[in-house]
């Protein structure tokens, strides 16, 4: 787009100059004052023209202009808004001149962001199935919506945690960014975001996902016999034994797994890996979970990224929120470049 806004001025140039020896021409050539000034207004339409083409063209070109050629605009293909900070954020994300957000500089809200692929969200023909849920366990992570400004797809799998391994899977793979605001759902910021656990009505809060947090969420949710209606998917055990693992796994091993890596939990095995698995296949609590409400960013630390806010909400179907957009954010691919 730049090189050819470059040869669209040169053009340009080039004409003003042949107006220029034009006018050269014709001033040497009149043999009177009245002679050159008509001479000089023959040649004003020409210049008239001329500026009005430069200055569309630098109009035109400053609308369309891609930073980096990263990605362009992104299309919207479902949208339920009634609030105008709402269609802000959607608005921003969409836009690709839209800058990144520093990682301090990023606000909560009641508006989160999620990916996801969008087979699990869109119909057949393309449309927003307003059956599909935001994830598939009952509670599922999000962040800010300002991290969709200015990151590609790359960036944002880095951004939100995802390890080298977890980043190729995601390869062509369609996805799409949810923007959501919840209905009857709060957010508690009592005891760093714990919000009220012990209350009947636990399962309708968003929580920051401190390892505090999770082992008391994953806990209550695994013992409640009576889970919330609104959640698509309940949390499910192969048996009792390892509903009662997530139950009554002892404090002091919940510490281990707080402090030992993810690597060394998998090599040692044991009940302690067992429970860590079960924290990641039904809490959706990866290899890079760090447990203080922040993501790891996992590839990008030399672009000064430290990670971003997430947050850990009850699922819900689309058709259940207040408000939320679907937009497309395309597929990540890699090639292979020869110079």
């Amino acid at each position: 787009m730049e090189a050819k806004a470059t040869r669209c001025w040169t053009i340009l140039i080039a004409t003003f100059t042949l107006c220029c020896a034009a006018e050269s021409i014709c001033l040497q050539s009149a043999n009177s004052i009245p002679h050159k000034v008509v001479a000089m207004f023959k040649l004003f339409p020409s210049f008239l023209i001329l500026f009005a083409s430069a200055f569309f063209t630098e109009q035109a070109h400053g609308q369309v202009k891609f930073p980096k050629g990263d990605f362009g605009p992104r299309k919207v293909i479902g949208i339920q808004a009634t609030s105008e900070p709402f269609r802000k954020f959607v608005q921003g994300i969409c836009d690709p001149t839209s800058a990144m957000v520093p990682d301090n500089e990023l606000v909560s809200s009641d508006i989160y962001f999620r990916l996801t692929d969008r087979k699990y969200v869109l119909t057949n023909d393309g449309q927003v199935n307003p059956e599909a849920a935001l994830g598939g366990t009952p509670y599922v992570f999000l962040t800010v919506p300002q991290v969709g400004y200015g990151r590609n797809l790359y960036e944002i799998y880095s951004d939100l945690g995802y390890g080298a391994e977890d980043i190729l899977k995601q390869r062509n793979r369609n996805m799409v960014a949810l923007v959501l605001r919840y209905r009857f759902v709060d957010f508690n910021p009592e005891r760093t975001g714990q919000g009220p656990l012990g209350a009947e009505d636990f399962d309708r809060h968003v929580y920051v996902p401190t390892w505090a947090n999770a082992f008391a969420l994953f806990a209550r949710l695994a013992d409640d016999q009576q889970p919330d209606p609104m959640i698509p998917f309940p949390m499910s055990f192969r048996d009792d034994a390892e509903r009662d693992l997530a139950r009554y796994f002892p404090a002091e091993r919940r510490e281990h797994i707080t402090l030992l890596p993810y690597s060394l939990l998998r090599t040692v095995g044991g009940p302690d890996w067992d429970y860590r698995q079960l924290l990641e296949s039904k809490m959706s609590m990866n290899a890079h979970f760090r447990g203080v409400g922040v993501t790891a960013n996992t590839l990008c630390p030399a672009n000064d990224r430290k990670g971003v806010p997430e947050f850990i909400g009850p699922n819900r179907k689309i058709k259940e929120l207040l408000e939320y957009a679907v937009i497309d954010f395309g597929s990540m691919q890699f090639r292979e470049i020869h110079d």
